[in-house]
């Protein structure tokens, strides 16, 4: 069972046609979070399903920040099994699960849904920053000093927004929408590199600059693998900050 953020949305429509023949052995899964006072992402909501169906074959799809996708092989004969299943795994309360069986002409209304979707969002997202006249950057690092560092040295060309836990982050992004964000690894509260998921899931073009204390090959790798555009070793000057401002390409 494979998770597909939202980025990857064509692999999900190459992927729709090969259930056609056999449309009846397939069920569609939606899963939308609901409000809760416990943080619960998307990608956390994925994890858990991936695990939970391990042995069956499909995809699960991350349509945005609240709501996930997913075509499983089922073959069983109850198919009402599947959202008592998924909602024993998440936390009470937080999510409404709805099961329907495919058709072709569903099939073909969903293509269009998820392009739609796709398309909407890249484009709301593209308009604001597009339309903003100043620069904007979020930094997030549980670090005092580090967080006062950016600030000194991108105070003069951008907008300086700031988060110090993991959990905040997300909202923080949603809230100013930043031209880039530096993203800590290491954050208290949710990891940097599921918080890269997490944003690249509602915005594919976020331009993420990570970085650590930690340099290691394997860091860099990991981050720029999972679509971070690069990696800063802490601590770092003034003239690295602006090499990443300058190669952003919605900084004017």
């Amino acid at each position: 069972m494979q998770v597909l953020s939202h980025e990857n949305y064509r692999h999900l429509l190459d992927f729709l046609p090969s259930i056609k023949p056999a449309l009846k052995e397939w069920q569609l899964v939606d899963v939308r979070l609901v409000e809760t006072e416990e943080t619960f992402t998307v990608t956390q909501a994925a994890a858990l399903m991936q695990e939970l169906f391990k042995d069956k074959e499909g995809k699960i799809y991350l349509c945005n920040e609240r709501e996930i996708f997913m075509i499983l092989h089922w073959g069983e004969a109850n198919p009402l099994l599947i959202p008592r299943r998924v909602e024993a795994q998440l936390p009470p309360g937080s999510c409404t699960v709805t099961v329907h069986p495919p058709t072709p002409e569903g099939l073909r209304k969903l293509e269009i849904q998820i392009q739609y979707s796709k398309a909407m969002q890249a484009s709301s997202y593209a308009a604001i920053r597009g339309a903003r006249r100043e620069n904007v950057v979020l930094v997030a690092d549980d670090d005092l000093y580090m967080r006062a560092l950016v600030k000194k040295g991108l105070a003069a060309t951008a907008a300086i927004y700031e988060a110090e836990d993991g959990n905040e982050v997300l909202a923080a992004y949603k809230k100013c929408l930043p031209d880039v964000l530096f993203l800590d690894i290491h954050l208290p509260g949710r990891d940097g590199t599921q918080i890269l998921s997490d944003i690249l899931a509602i915005d594919p073009e976020a331009y993420v600059v990570m970085f650590s204390a930690d340099s290691s090959q394997d860091n860099v790798e990991h981050t720029v693998q999972r679509g971070a555009k690069g990696f800063m070793t802490k601590p770092f000057s003034k003239e690295r900050l602006m090499e990443y401002l300058e190669k952003c390409p919605t900084i004017s």
